[in-house]
């Protein structure tokens, strides 16, 4: 019996053994970690857009051909129907690689191409590759981009007036080509440098870079300041001249002179200058938005530039004529309901030198010593998020001389005063 019990002593404890055993082994096993969850696909990243923008516009004083540009329009202008143009953006944010690029048709994408019309960049408004490396502060672009001066932008959708105004028309430039650096120092303040080609052209025609510097101040939600500066070289730094037979090109006095037995032929020379400090174009921008209250805002913008012009000839001591502009504009927006907004808008531009505005009047004189106002009057309504209406009346004026009669009215007559009444449309995915 005493042996027995002794038995089953040890094959209790030998049982509360190997439980134990057990028990520690699987305690000691490392748990086996959850699975990361699945990474998003990369194309829910990209912040997409597509619009499409069509107008029509009454001129009252009623011009011939229909088609005819007002000098004081840069994208609207011919009466009737039209359509502006038809975009497609897509932005992916840099972390630490990103980009975008904007794609546009349409007779507007061309206006606003510039000098890039006709090498197949007119359809790229805007095409870069941007990276933040290290702690995220500073982001690097480089390609063809939005310029970062002035209050309005070419998509008249993110503007408060469907047209664009004076300034973003004629004072400022519209975009570069070549490398912009953001550096994000302190909360609400921003610094911007750039270096490019020059103004409004991917293909540069001289040898010198257009630089830029910007800072922009935003302490809070009701207020932001921004104040830009753009210079560099925008004249072409070479010139073809064409000799006859028995000439050659002459440096000394900037043109063909006799040469015995020189053969017809064309001269590539250098417009002497072009690249230095005193022919560079100069822009100063600054630009104030003020919110009051949720349902109005207010913008101040006001531009001074300046830019050494050289002559027309080749003569490397010729003196560039410094040749200026200047101008402010007054917009506000204010938000009636959640569908209904109404906007004003009011410019003046002062081109003395006609630099700035660069046309002619009919005959071919060039429009000089001119001064500009502008207003416009508009009103927005939004049916839905996607559809954006607006009215809009405006009138440009000639201000400093009645002898200007740059607007043509009829068929021959001409006046210092143009009135137009414009409905756009835009169709747009946010």
């Amino acid at each position: 019996m005493a042996q027995h019990r002794t038995k089953t002593r040890w094959v209790s404890t030998g049982v509360s053994a190997v439980v134990f055993w057990v028990a520690s082994v699987a305690g000691a096993q490392p748990s086996v970690p959850e699975p990361p969850p699945p990474a998003d696909p990369w194309y829910e990243a990209v912040q997409l857009r597509a619009f499409a923008d069509g107008y029509t516009s009454a001129n009252w004083a009623f011009p011939k051909p229909a088609t005819y540009q007002p000098p004081t329009r840069y994208y609207d202008g011919p009466q009737g129907f039209g359509l502006a143009w038809v975009g497609l953006d897509a932005a992916f944010a840099p972390e630490p690689v990103g980009g975008s690029l904007s794609l546009r048709w349409g007779p507007s994408a061309t206006l606003h191409a510039g000098r890039d019309a006709g090498s197949g960049l007119e359809y790229v408004k805007q095409a870069f590759v941007a990276w933040r490396p290290g702690s995220g502060t500073v982001t690097l672009e480089l390609g063809k981009f939005d310029t970062f001066v002035g209050a309005e932008v070419a998509e008249s959708q993110d503007n408060f007036n469907y047209t664009r105004g004076l300034l973003h028309s004629f004072a400022q430039p519209r975009f570069h080509t070549g490398l912009r650096a953001r550096a994000d120092l302190v909360d609400g303040l921003t610094l911007t440098a750039m270096v490019a080609n020059g103004n409004d052209r991917s293909l540069d025609d001289n040898v010198g870079k257009t630089f830029g510097l910007g800072l922009s101040v935003n302490p809070s939600d009701s207020f932001g300041a921004t104040l830009g500066w753009i210079g560099g070289p925008e004249q072409s730094d070479s010139a073809e001249v064409a000799c006859t037979s028995g000439t050659a090109y002459d440096p000394k006095v900037g043109t063909c002179a006799a040469k015995a037995g020189a053969p017809a032929q064309t001269h590539v020379v250098d417009r002497g200058g072009a690249n230095d400090f005193d022919a560079w174009r100069h822009l100063i921008d600054l630009t104030l938005t003020l919110e009051p209250m949720e349902t109005l805002a207010i913008v101040l913008n006001a531009d001074y530039g300046v830019e050494g012009v050289r002559p027309d000839d080749t003569s490397i001591d010729a003196a560039p004529k410094a040749e200026k502009w200047y101008g402010a504009a007054l917009l506000t927006r204010m938000q009636l309901s959640e569908s209904w907004a109404v906007a004003l808008r009011g410019e003046y531009l002062a081109d003395p030198d006609g630099r700035a505005l660069s046309y002619t009047l009919p005959g071919g004189a060039r429009l000089e010593e001119t001064a500009l106002a502008s207003a416009t009057f508009t009103v927005e309504v939004k049916p839905t998020d996607n559809l954006i209406l607006r009215l809009e009346n405006r009138g440009d004026f000639v201000l400093d001389a009645t002898d200007k009669q740059i607007f043509r009215e009829k068929v021959r007559d001409s006046s210092d005063k143009l009135f137009t009444t414009t409905l756009g449309v835009v169709v747009t995915t946010n």
